[in-house]
């Protein structure tokens, strides 16, 4: 296992990743979320999100994939186009960023959002732009120290 992202190296997702991309939509649906869905709903959200968003990628897509230096798989990052919600420009979107449990905690997942900063900039986006479970303390956390910022919040509440 590595001791930290200086012997992880990121590249382009291949066929041959599609198990191990997928394989880690259950890691994904186990995150704090909504207390009013049940896991078998986040699990089915998940799936079907994935299935929408990788199968088949959006053009001008991207999916990272970080590897060990025995070219274990830890985690992968999926970028794509999106479109800012208040000025309507083209800005690039991280829909799914997921590590293996292994992988934690390393500096991977940060490795992975500098290539997706790298990619949005190649692109010429201005923003870069994510969605996260409100209730996932972590991730806003990793978020927020990556420099990331509120600009709405979707309020639901369960009749």
């Amino acid at each position: 296992m590595p001791t930290g992202a200086g012997s992880v190296r990121v590249r382009e997702a291949s066929q041959s990743d599609h198990d191990f991309l997928f394989a880690l939509s259950p890691r994904l649906s186990g995150v704090p979320g909504p207390a009013w869905h049940t896991l078998a709903a986040m699990e089915q959200f998940q799936r079907r999100f994935m299935a929408a968003t990788l199968l088949p990628a959006a053009e001008n897509s991207r999916t990272l994939i970080a590897v060990s230096e025995n070219d274990v798989r830890l985690g992968y990052v999926h970028m794509q186009p999106g479109t800012d919600g208040v000025t309507d420009e083209a800005c690039g979107y991280v829909a799914i960023l997921a590590l293996t449990e292994q992988a934690e905690g390393q500096g991977i997942a940060k490795l992975l959002m500098r290539h997706a900063e790298d990619w949005a900039r190649e692109m010429k986006y201005r923003f870069l732009s994510l969605d996260v479970f409100a209730d996932n303390r972590r991730a806003l956390e990793f978020y927020d120290r990556a420099g990331f910022r509120p600009e709405s919040v979707r309020m639901v509440k369960p009749l």
